[in-house]
């Protein structure tokens, strides 16, 4: 490591999946091996659950090699991590599914959209194997007027 002018160890680990050894680099002389790999499983536990989210909500997904703006970047990830976890609530059966599956089976779907009068909107759902469990939620139920929309309420209709 050019310029690195502090102390570096590294520990090779065979039997983690990999037909070499995996090789852990850390500047801590005082952790131990076990610990080592131990930190390392749980931070790419959370990193892998973090990229599995940036690779399906990133907004310029063809570009993600190329943070230019992380901090947006994070925080809209997270925003759309938490209303597709929220949404996943509310459905019957879907408590823990990966984003992309909810995306799939409820948002990703033909439908057509009326702006009726001044007091609501309809969104009208082509027939699908899912809308049971979308009626079911009633995501639509005591649904306040949205002001950004001319304070109109959203309603839902099942074709």
């Amino acid at each position: 490591m050019p310029n690195y002018a502090g102390m570096a160890r590294q520990v090779a680990v065979r039997g983690l999946g990999r037909e070499k050894p995996t090789l852990f680099l850390s500047n801590n002389a005082h952790t131990s091996p076990r610990d080592l790999v131990m930190n390392y499983a749980r931070r790419n536990g959370v990193e892998d659950a973090l990229g599995s989210s940036v690779n399906f909500f990133h907004l310029d997904c063809l570009a993600s090699d190329v943070r230019l703006n992380v901090d947006l970047d994070t925080v809209l990830t997270v925003l759309a991590q938490g209303c597709y976890r929220w949404l996943a609530t509310q459905l019957h059966g879907f408590g823990q599914p990966k984003p992309k599956r909810v995306y799939r089976k409820f948002v990703e779907m033909p439908g057509t959209i009326e702006i009726e009068s001044r007091r609501r909107i309809l969104v009208y759902f082509e027939r699908r194997a899912y809308n049971p469990v979308l009626r079911e939620a009633q995501l639509d139920k005591n649904c306040p007027p949205i002001p950004w929309l001319g304070n109109r309420r959203l309603e839902f209709s099942y074709l």
